[in-house]
Parts: structure tokens; sequence; C-alpha cells
């Protein structure tokens, strides 16, 4: 459906369409888009209710609306496919050149894009209000976006976070002379 005849139609069926997007500048209410479409009117509420029977009444303006909702979403599916379509090359170059952690961030950045993913957003913990192991478990899952933590991982968190801190120890005595590890170099000579 091409643009409608009437401009005054046309321009309300934008400013709508506008509106419900929430484009910059778009109208924030149908009696707003009426007045912005060059109509006058004495009053809000005169607005209100002759912008309630133009959508309701006049010829192809609902329509139009629908149709500019429609291209709108087209161009976001070309936008989200072209996307794609730079990460996948983005992607094949990181790998030629065996950058792949750049492939990585184009896989994860598509997948973002195509919403294969379910992150949860990372929340800041204070452990220091933690008030045993399994709480301190609990808090370190959430804080990398485990929202709820099962006991069987809040268990492992612990094993992991003990294991951690045990290396940390290791790295402290290996730099401080207290011992040597073997399996670990301090600094190349």
């Amino acid at each position: 459906m091409p643009a409608l005849k009437n401009s005054r139609h046309e321009a309300f069926a934008q400013a709508i369409f506008s509106g419900i997007t929430n484009a910059k500048g778009g109208a924030h209410s149908q009696a707003e888009a009426y007045r912005r479409a060059g109509y006058h009117v004495t009053n809000g509420n005169s607005a209100k209710a002759c912008a309630s029977r133009l959508l309701t009444f006049a010829n192809g303006i609902a329509e139009r609306i629908k149709e500019l909702q429609t291209i709108a979403a087209e161009q976001t599916v070309e936008s989200a496919d072209k996307c794609i379509q730079e990460l996948n090359e983005l992607r094949r170059e990181a790998k030629a050149d065996k950058a792949y952690g750049a492939a990585i961030s184009a896989v994860m950045g598509k997948a973002k894009i195509m919403n294969f993913t379910n992150e949860q957003p990372k929340q800041s913990v204070d452990l220091q209000q933690a008030d045993s192991l399994q709480d301190i478990g609990r808090k370190l899952l959430q804080s990398v976006g485990f929202a709820s933590p099962d006991d069987v991982s809040i268990a492992a968190a612990i094993v992991a976070n003990d294991a951690f801190i045990e290396r940390l120890e290791a790295i402290r005595d290996a730099a401080q002379g207290l011992t040597i590890e073997q399996d670990w170099p301090l600094r190349s000579q």
C-alpha cells in the first residue's frame, strides 16, 4: 500500500506509527498525532475524540499503520541478517589468522543477535554478607549469572573456590620463596 492520498491522513498515520515505535520526536498520544497531522482543535478532549474517530472510520489509516510496522519489522530482520553475515565473515578471517578469541567473540555476537543465548545479567556480590559456605557458593554462582543455583551446583562452586584459594596461596608462597612449584613457571629468567 503506497502513502495515503490524503496528506493529513498520511501524516496522522506516520505520527501514530512513530509514537508506537518510540521514535525520536514521535507522538505520545493519538491527540498529539492528530495535531501534528495539521488538524486544528480547540482542546485536548476534542483532539482525542477526533483522533479516535479518524482511526476508526477513515479508510486506510489503520492499514497504513500496520504496513509501516511490517516495513519496520522487515528492516530489523535485514539488519540482523546483515550483522550475522558480517560476523560470519569476521569469524572466518579470525580462524584463518588463528585468532580464536576473535572467532569466539564473533560467534557469541551472532548468538546474541539470534537470541540463542540465555545470559543472565551478572550481579555484583558482597561475600562479606555470606553467612555460610553454602551462601558463599550461591553468591559466587549468582555473580556469574546463575540466578537460582541448586545444591549440587553450590557444592561444586565451593570445591572450585577452595581449589582457587589453594592455588592463589601456592602462587603467594612461591613468590615469597616459601615453596618452589614444579608445574608453574614463575618468571622467565
